[in-house]
């Protein structure tokens, strides 16, 4: 069997579910906004949807928890921005900001050669590097330096938020892919036993760089959509670890290596994150963080374990 084959991929159950999930989402996407007005709190949740499946492809399958992770989808900001002010044109600068997270991720690759609190730290080291060259004001010529970056010219709402949506299907897709394909099983299998994976004949050190890489450029995808609507961002408004910390939260909460986990985190933690920032602005990040923490240490697969032990159903 190849290294994508998927085992009865058109008739199978899981994808059956999966249409059915991507169907859902597409009508709550296009109708929520005409029932509560609100475009931007439903584009950011698109962004952060996107942002926690790519997350999830590198940790949920891996097992690797990037700190850093914000890097790639401030780097994709950057990417986008720059292609529009040098004029690359719309598709082009989109492309650009994916590409230019893939070359960060390829710059970072050597980082998984650590595991555990090493690899963590060292990613969150390379997020602060990243952040420094970008707001230097050596370079104020290339990426504006301290005095943030516009894309004004090219803003389109709607446009930018049909992308999004595109985009969160395409992931969806890959996801779905990774996890019925030998592939995600190769990754599963390091996951749980590098050293006996090894031993069974999987390139371990391939695996864990296409996985890493596939997820670095759909964060850089999804830092362009959010930059893009946006249309103005200073290096401090990408480079927050806040989208690190929503991405690892969002992931873990739902059920990481699913693909329904992510989503229902998103959701229901973005809209909470919200709702609890209007009133109490001052703890809102205090207390996402304490949630992080105790759901690492007390509930590590998230909804996933809830429904798997008390509701006997295997998520998605």
């Amino acid at each position: 069997m190849g290294l994508w084959e998927v085992d009865c991929v058109r008739f199978s159950k899981q994808l059956r579910t999966s249409i059915i999930l991507i169907a859902l989402l597409l009508v709550f996407y296009l109708v929520a906004p005409y029932l509560y007005p609100n475009r931007s709190f439903f584009e950011t949740l698109l962004v952060l949807t996107i942002l926690s499946l790519s997350f999830n492809i590198v940790y949920g399958f891996t097992g690797y928890m990037p700190f850093g992770y914000a890097a790639f989808f401030a780097i994709g900001a950057y990417g986008f921005g720059i292609g529009i002010v040098r004029h690359f044109g719309l598709v082009s600068s989109f492309l650009l900001g994916g590409l230019a997270s893939l070359a960060l991720g390829l710059i970072f690759v050597p980082m998984l050669r650590l595991r555990g609190a090493y690899f963590a730290i060292a990613n969150l080291a390379g997020f602060e590097g990243a952040y420094y060259i970008i707001s230097n004001q050596s370079l104020t010529f290339i990426t504006r330096g301290p005095y943030g970056i516009s894309v004004s010219s090219v803003y389109n709402p709607n446009i930018t938020y049909a992308v999004s949506l595109l985009l969160l299907v395409i992931v969806i897709v890959v996801t779905y892919i990774v996890r019925t394909s030998n592939f995600g099983l190769a990754l599963r299998a390091i996951k749980d036993d590098p050293l006996v994976a090894s031993i069974s004949g999987i390139n371990v050190g391939l695996y864990r760089g296409v996985a890493w890489l596939s997820s670095a450029i759909f964060a850089g995808l999804a830092g362009g959509a959010y930059g893009w609507y946006i249309s103005f961002f200073y290096p401090s408004t990408v480079f927050s670890i806040n989208y690190s910390l929503f991405a690892i939260l969002f992931t873990i909460f739902g059920g990481p290596g699913t693909i329904i986990g992510p989503i229902i985190g998103t959701t229901t933690l973005y809209s909470l994150y919200q709702a609890v920032g209007l009133s109490y602005p001052l703890y809102s990040t205090l207390a996402f963080g304490a949630l992080v923490v105790v759901l690492i240490i007390v509930l590590p697969e998230g909804l996933k374990k809830i429904f798997r032990k008390y509701l006997k159903w295997e998520m998605l």
